[in-house]
């Protein structure tokens, strides 16, 4: 059995937890539930899916080809929480995270800060050829762009890997999989990721969420009738030492999406993310 081993370092806050939800840790199950959910945006089908992460389907079930293990957990010192306010931008970002679980989540602790390392150890248990390539391709997909945790789609536990592919090549390759991508341009970089975080959730609250509210299905995430995860993901990109840009994604709707959420269109197909960030409208004096 051979076991390949990657090395990430989280560049956003990572809330990722196991039973005891006030106190942060990277489980190789979260690992895998992100793998095979790039296995299924990427046009892998159930029979396929089933052989190689298993399958519980009674007396037919199926265990695993594929063994995922965490090691070297090593959490940056500076263990703080972000102070935001509701009329933050980002707010819409963090506030989920402070009330999730009511508010067990929201302590030094519940996070794993920026600058966490690990390792990620992947092993195939049983032979599997035809399917080794289709596998390997969502494997990098989420080490280039893959997040873990907690508002995982809006930007939080992002990481960098020192095996991922180049994410101007993981992008191209991507499209050939009927991707919608959009990339931040003009500017397309930041100082930090707090303030490419700023931009993107300005973006998100004050643009994408205006035009679809979280009441309706849409490829945004639903908060009901019915619950729907977000098939919009959007992602910072570590570029330099010090530098961030950001891209948002959408994978076919009839991969990720139930009936009810799915359109004939892509929704990012309808967005650029071009020029100043938009702001929230200011409100109308009354005298």
């Amino acid at each position: 059995m051979k076991t390949e081993t990657f090395n990430l370092e989280l560049i956003t806050p990572c809330f990722c937890a196991g039973a005891n939800q006030a106190v942060a840790e990277i489980r190789p199950a979260s690992i895998r539930g992100q793998v095979r959910w790039w296995f299924r945006a990427l046009g892998g089908t159930a029979k396929d899916e089933a052989l190689i992460f298993g399958s519980a389907a009674g007396d037919s079930g199926s265990g695993s080809s594929v063994r995922v293990a965490v090691s070297d957990v090593k959490p940056a010192s500076q263990r703080t929480l972000p102070g935001f306010s509701p009329n933050d931008p980002q707010s819409y970002v963090w506030y989920y995270a402070s009330v999730s679980g009511n508010g067990t989540r929201w302590q030094p602790q519940g996070a794993l800060p920026v600058g966490t390392t690990f390792k990620i150890h992947v092993t195939w248990l049983r032979e599997l050829p035809n399917l080794k390539p289709s596998f390997d391709e969502a494997l990098f997909a989420f080490l280039t762009l893959g997040t873990l945790g907690l508002r995982a789609t809006r930007g939080l536990g992002a990481f960098h890997c020192d095996k991922a592919t180049d994410w101007l090549k993981m992008i191209s390759a991507l499209e050939t999989k009927s991707f919608t991508i959009k990339k931040r341009t003009d500017p397309d970089n930041f100082s930090d990721y707090s303030s490419a975080l700023k931009d993107w959730a300005s973006w998100l609250r004050y643009k994408l969420r205006k035009e679809h509210k979280a009441e309706r299905p849409s490829a945004l995430g639903s908060s009901d009738n019915p619950r729907q995860a977000s098939a919009v993901h959007f992602r910072p990109i570590r570029v330099s030492t010090n530098r961030f840009t950001w891209l948002a994604f959408e994978p076919p709707a009839s991969r990720v999406l139930g009936p009810e959420s799915r359109k004939s269109s892509s929704l990012l197909a309808n967005y650029n993310f071009s020029g100043p960030a938009p702001a929230p409208e200011p409100r109308s004096r009354r005298y």
